[in-house]
């Protein structure tokens, strides 16, 4: 070979690897790139998509944690006062032993009787002839209710007419409200 057709050769040697460089190389190198720096981008966006996974689950477990918070602890207001069903949750059976009397009145539930935040309120009195325990259940009764009823008033007294070696009965009046809300629509 001569050296003219050699350096032919070296010189065909070389622009074959500039166009092989420059039409191959770079161009997958630039592709590579774009692709590397995108899959960063994506890796980014799962993991706050992961993070904000683990927010939602943390969240979810506070909504029910809070639900069972609210229907064990809060008390319900009723779109009406239900006078008839206070009455029935709080009667105690009249046995001559340890209840002898009780008695219900309820009260109007005038306009003066509402509340700053939009309850109503239905004034209740309970008047019992009864043992201590028997008007003690009724507190406990009224407490324990579903719906929101305070205790306004207590009043126990001893009776005139109590020998010594038999059980108290005391008279009491308790006064009761019943909150009730009938701007609300039916529950």
């Amino acid at each position: 070979m001569t050296a003219s057709r050699e350096r032919w050769m070296l010189f065909g040697a070389f622009v074959l690897t500039v166009l092989f460089v420059c039409f191959f190389i770079v161009p997958n190198y630039q592709s590579a790139n774009n692709a590397s720096v995108s899959a960063l981008a994506l890796e980014d966006r799962i993991e706050q998509l992961e993070r904000r996974r683990v927010e939602v689950e943390k969240m979810h477990q506070d909504l029910k944690a809070l639900q069972t918070q609210v229907q064990s602890e809060y008390k319900s207001v009723p779109h009406a006062p239900d006078t008839a069903q206070i009455v029935k949750a709080l009667s105690l059976e009249v046995d001559g032993q340890y209840v002898h009397d009780q008695s219900f009145t309820a009260g109007a539930a005038a306009a003066h009787f509402q509340q700053d935040d939009g309850f109503q309120v239905q004034p209740l009195a309970v008047t019992l002839h009864a043992d201590f325990d028997s008007i003690f259940s009724v507190i406990q009764k009224v407490e324990s209710m579903q719906r929101l009823i305070r205790v306004s008033s207590l009043h126990i007294s001893a009776g005139q007419d109590q020998s010594e070696s038999e059980m108290p009965i005391l008279e009491a009046a308790i006064g009761l409200h019943a909150m009730y809300d009938n701007t609300r629509g039916d529950q």
